[in-house]
């Protein structure tokens, strides 16, 4: 039986334009000042791909379609997907102390795997990701996840965390004896014919 949608298909607002997009991207990327950014929209037929603006504001380098940037937080999903597939295997348990897989947060034992998925271990948010390239992953842990530093007892609470998720990928390092990015690319992308493109080490 077909489930009812939202809203009937006449109802439904039409696919903007290309310029559309393009318009709405340049002023969004004006108010909130930013240098330069790219936007897709995929509409289950095809796909609308706009940019606007600079790659590197001291060169002046302007943003193309090709230009590659970091995907930030949109890594959270495969670091996630990576360490449940584990936990499906039996090879991790989510509600084991992560002390057991990562001595460096022998300070906070209480915290688990499933509090680090769910931004539910009490740990702070963690230095920009400039910051945190400057050091290894064992130094940034042992430095953002103490007991001094956490927000709330683990389980008790939300708070969006990086460093919880730096944590949850040293995690699918230690168990699976790879670098993050071969994890990564073993048990979540290539697997749904995602062919992933890495640049540098972080």
């Amino acid at each position: 039986m077909p489930y009812p949608t939202a809203a009937p298909a006449a109802d439904r607002p039409s696919i903007p334009s290309h310029q559309e997009l393009r318009s709405r991207l340049d002023s969004l990327a004006r108010v909130h000042r930013v240098p330069g950014a790219q936007l897709a929209v995929h509409t289950g037929t095809h796909t609308l791909s706009v940019h606007t603006g600079t790659a590197d504001a001291l060169t002046n380098t302007p943003f193309t379609a090709e230009t590659a940037v970091p995907l930030g937080s949109v890594t959270k999903a495969a670091t996630a997907a990576a360490v449940l597939l584990l936990a499906d295997d039996g090879d991790l348990d989510l509600d084991e102390p992560v002390v057991e897989l990562l001595p460096d947060l022998r300070e906070i034992p209480e915290v688990t795997v499933r509090h680090l998925l769910s931004h539910t271990a009490g740990l702070p948010t963690g230095p920009d990701s400039d910051s945190a390239a400057g050091t290894t992953v064992s130094r940034y842990l042992s430095a953002v996840c103490t007991a001094r530093n956490t927000l709330f007892p683990p389980g008790t609470g939300f708070s969006y965390s990086n460093a919880g998720y730096v944590a949850a990928g040293r995690i699918l390092s230690e168990v699976t004896g790879m670098t993050w990015q071969e994890a990564v690319a073993a048990l979540v992308l290539e697997p749904l014919g995602i062919v992933p493109a890495f640049l540098g080490d972080a």
